[in-house]
């Protein structure tokens, strides 16, 4: 199964023209929206199976206490009091209009871990997937910046997107935008069946339109980072040759001393900055889940 073309449909021209360049909307000839559809995610939610941190409630400008959508229940003699209640979940989305919030969908939907493990297969990235159900009329999250590049695709309903421009620099976090988000990139209604592609740290926020409930998949790409680099590195230099843990005096201190400098060299001496990157990416995607 190409995924990968299912979610862009020209693979080659979105690696050239939008993959870390520029947001753009696609039209997949065979877009994977079966997979996951208001009426399973309704049975989802009556089956009370659903629990936090797989589910949330959110409005624009925070989240809703896990104590207001969860009631307590009983199992194996223990109170367990963070299974998602329907009836409280329907309260607050029809009457304070909260935007449900499954993430992590490809840990427990087989549908969509399909789809997140052949997506990271071909972009040879960590492929994460969370799904929106916003009510007509309300903003689900503030203008923010992701750690991930996104493909948002929409299900059912109809959302209005605004995308901005991407960071300055490598330093900037993945979090709300209260400053000068940039240039407006992209403006557009998705409706069913159509992609969004944000690249990672553009600006963005996204309105519900229409006169019913907008629900989309948001497949996160994730990157390696800085952070990812330094631990693959130290695991590396720490697969060399073994010392003794407390040596017993000053000459078998230094002779640890030079044995770890000796290996540590030659570890780095064949290390490419290509290789590292690789690893940190293959460790990322070494913590997926994969599709049977």
């Amino acid at each position: 199964m190409d995924w990968l073309k299912r979610c862009v449909r020209d693979e080659q021209e979105f690696y050239a023209t939008h993959w870390r360049r520029a947001p753009a909307v696609l039209r997949p000839d065979d877009p994977p929206v079966d997979l996951l559809d208001t009426a399973e995610l309704d049975g989802l939610l009556e089956a009370g199976l659903l629990r936090v941190p797989y589910i949330g409630l959110v409005h624009e400008d925070r989240h809703v206490p896990v104590e207001r959508f969860c009631a307590p229940r009983v199992v194996l003699g223990e109170i367990m009091d963070d299974y998602a209640d329907a009836e409280l979940v329907r309260h607050l989305v029809d009457v304070e209009r909260a935007t449900v919030l499954l993430r992590y969908v490809d840990q427990w939907h087989q549908g969509v871990r399909a789809l997140t493990t052949g997506l990271s297969e071909q972009l040879g990235r960590q492929v994460e997937a969370f799904c929106f159900r916003t009510p007509a009329g309300t903003r689900g999250r503030p203008l923010h910046r992701d750690d991930a590049d996104v493909l948002a695709m929409q299900i059912s309903g109809e959302k209005r997107w605004r995308v901005h421009g991407g960071p300055a620099d490598g330093n900037w976090e993945p979090a709300r935008e209260d400053g000068d988000p940039g240039e407006l990139l992209l403006e557009t209604v998705l409706t069913p069946g159509e992609v969004l592609y944000i690249p990672r740290g553009f600006a963005h926020h996204a309105d519900a339109v229409g006169d019913v409930p907008s629900v989309h998949l948001s497949l996160t790409v994730r990157e390696a980072g800085t952070a990812n680099l330094y631990a693959l590195l130290r695991a590396l230099l720490a697969e060399g040759a073994a010392v003794p843990g407390r040596p017993l005096d000053d000459a078998a201190l230094t002779e640890a001393a030079e044995t770890l400098i000796g290996d540590t060299r030659r570890t780095l001496a064949e290390l490419t900055p290509e290789t590292l990157v690789a690893h940190a990416r293959a460790a990322m995607r070494a913590t997926m889940p994969t599709a049977a």
